[in-house]
């Protein structure tokens, strides 16, 4: 598994546990801003690795 296949994962698990019913405002800021950092990861990657979605 290559290092964009894994910050992809990471990613769409962060977009759905944001969804959770029980999140507080201060866990969903925390994994907000965990969460623009992989996208900005995963964009960097793709570009890198001239991957087409």
């Amino acid at each position: 598994m290559n290092q964009y296949t894994e910050t992809q994962i990471i990613k769409h698990a962060l977009q759905a546990y944001i969804k959770r019913p029980d999140a507080t405002d201060r866990e969903l800021n925390q994994e907000k801003t965990v969460l623009k950092k992989y996208t900005e990861e995963a964009e960097k990657l793709k570009e890198r690795y001239r991957i087409n979605s």
